[in-house]
């Protein structure tokens, strides 16, 4: 499923000095990025490996909530003629049910927040800024998909943000495709938000 073959990624170092910026006590967030229809299910980007995340997310989530965690699910939303497109066929286009929630996380996702964004960071033109301000965690753990895009970036900007950060490595995940070898690809983004952005990687 998820990091690699290769260098090891399970150690890391307290991120941060452990508290947020507001620094709630024993708050957490879980922040699961991109677990939809258009990237686990069907569509041009969708594929098996991603979806394989799902059954563990799932019982992952239903305990982390149990045990008081809030759940937010970033979801990529994008119009038709999205600039992104340029890039990558189009994908979780408005309407389209691929911006959807997986059916296997729906109730979660009912019970926590949504956050719609359209471009790798889950903090680009959105309001997960905001909403995190609002819950003060003191971690955020983060889970779901591509490892090396969309879970990247947005760690990235949650350590901008001075957040303690946990990314859980048997729950990302990303594609295998031609010059994309997803255990070699997998490695090196967990390896660069260890080391680079002092994520614990666990």
């Amino acid at each position: 499923m998820s990091a690699a073959s290769g260098e090891p990624v399970a150690a890391g170092r307290p991120a941060g000095g452990g508290q947020s910026p507001a620094g709630e006590a024993g708050r957490t967030v879980v922040l699961v990025v991109d677990v939809l229809n258009g990237f686990c299910k069907t569509g041009y980007l969708a594929s098996p490996r991603l979806a394989a995340v799902v059954p563990h997310l799932r019982a992952y989530l239903e305990a982390e909530t149990a045990a008081g965690a809030v759940p937010i699910f970033l979801a990529d939303t994008h119009e038709p003629d999205d600039a992104e497109f340029a890039m990558f066929p189009p994908h979780c286009v408005a309407g389209s049910g691929e911006e959807d929630v997986v059916a296997e996380l729906a109730d979660l996702a009912a019970r926590g927040h949504v956050v719609r964004k359209r471009r790798y960071s889950g903090f680009f033109g959105t309001r997960l800024d905001e909403l995190l301000a609002g819950l003060a965690p003191a971690v955020v753990e983060v889970v779901g998909v591509c490892t090396d895009i969309c879970v990247l970036h947005t760690v990235a900007g949650l350590r901008d943000r001075d957040y303690r950060v946990v990314v859980r490595r048997d729950l990302v995940d990303t594609y295998d495709a031609p010059g994309h070898a997803a255990d070699e690809v997998n490695a090196c983004a967990l390896a660069h938000m260890r080391d680079v952005l002092g994520t614990e990687v666990v």
